[in-house]
């Protein structure tokens, strides 16, 4: 354990330290998470005001100290046009690294009423805020005789190990929303961290956080009453780093009850098959999955997987329930 702790210390220390571009943070269920997934989704539901969405996920537990990432939207639809929200997201990387997102973000819908679909364009306006603890660190100078020693001298010097960085992002987003077909399909592609931030926050040297390319499609396919199947993936691409997941969801009615089971299963290429289950009841989801890490670093992992929660509501002002859309892709 030790020596695994010193490992995710040491590499964690080169990538704040040196020219190593840092990766966002991810969900294995990414789609109960609309908003942050695209700024164009933002507003973007039907027979609600306003919908929030609540997410943990719990990684690398192998370690003293785990990979933590937890999310927060709230968002607002406006006359089938408009969308406002405000987002928050957290990353904790083993209590040495920690990334903190915030901000605001708004969408439009440019087709026209009642056409059966929605095709909107949004954005991101927020701040990155990124902290490394260097008490936690260990580098080269404290290696002695196979062990790291954190009682010796690290011979750094360090800087101020903090950085706000102003973010922007921007996205858009298409939903087929007729709940008369059977087949209602979505896509969606976005950018963030347009304007490529300077991350570097040891200011040892400058270093731009690359553009996230994220592209996301499927459909809610109806093929019996009350009987949903939901193929989907999502890609996304930054700096040289890429991620691929695709994978199903099926939704059924329980028994004509206001509630309905979700089960399903995804893969992310060359890292991981994700199983998930869930429940819905009225306008409330509630989802569990776990990884099941099939990648190299398994030995480091002890074969254990990530843990993630999700919840998503649809609420009104008036506190009236309204049956949401079958056509929904969430």
């Amino acid at each position: 354990m030790k020596n695994l702790n010193a490992l995710s210390a040491l590499l964690i220390t080169g990538c704040v330290s040196s020219t190593i571009l840092a990766q966002d943070a991810h969900l294995s269920q990414y789609e109960t998470a609309p908003n942050t997934l695209n700024p164009a989704l933002t507003g973007m539901f039907e027979n609600a005001d306003f919908r929030m969405t609540s997410n943990v996920r719990s990684q690398w537990n192998s370690l003293q100290s785990s990979f933590l990432t937890t999310g927060f939207a709230y968002d607002l639809a406006l006359q089938n046009r408009y969308g406002a929200g405000l987002y928050m997201t957290n990353f904790n990387q083993a209590g040495i690294v920690n990334t903190f997102q915030l901000g605001t973000s708004g969408a439009y819908n440019v087709s026209t009423k009642n056409a059966g679909h929605t095709l909107s364009v949004g954005a991101h306006i927020g701040l990155l805020y990124k902290k490394v603890n260097s008490q936690q660190l260990l580098w080269d100078n404290q290696y002695n005789n196979g062990y790291f020693d954190s009682d010796l001298p690290s011979g750094e010097i360090l800087q101020r190990g903090a950085r706000f960085m102003p973010d922007i992002s921007a996205g858009v987003a298409y939903r087929s929303t007729d709940a008369r077909k059977r087949v209602n399909p979505f896509g969606n592609f976005a950018l963030f961290h347009v304007t490529t931030p300077d991350e570097s926050i040891l200011r040892t040297a400058k270093t731009d956080l690359p553009i996230r390319y994220s592209v996301n499609a499927g459909a809610r396919v109806e093929f019996n009453e009350g009987m949903y199947l939901i193929p989907m993936g999502l890609y996304m691409l930054q700096g040289k780093d890429q991620m691929i997941n695709a994978g199903m969801l099926a939704e059924v009615n329980i028994m004509g009850t206001p509630y309905s089971a979700v089960v399903g299963c995804s893969y992310r290429v060359k890292d991981a098959i994700i199983a998930q289950v869930g429940l819905k009841h009225n306008n409330a989801a509630f989802r569990f999955s776990y990884d099941i890490n099939m990648s190299s670093l398994q030995n480091y992992t002890r074969k254990n997987g990530a843990f993630e929660f999700s919840i998503l509501y649809y609420g009104t002002h008036n506190g009236r329930q309204r049956r949401m859309s079958t056509s929904s892709a969430f």
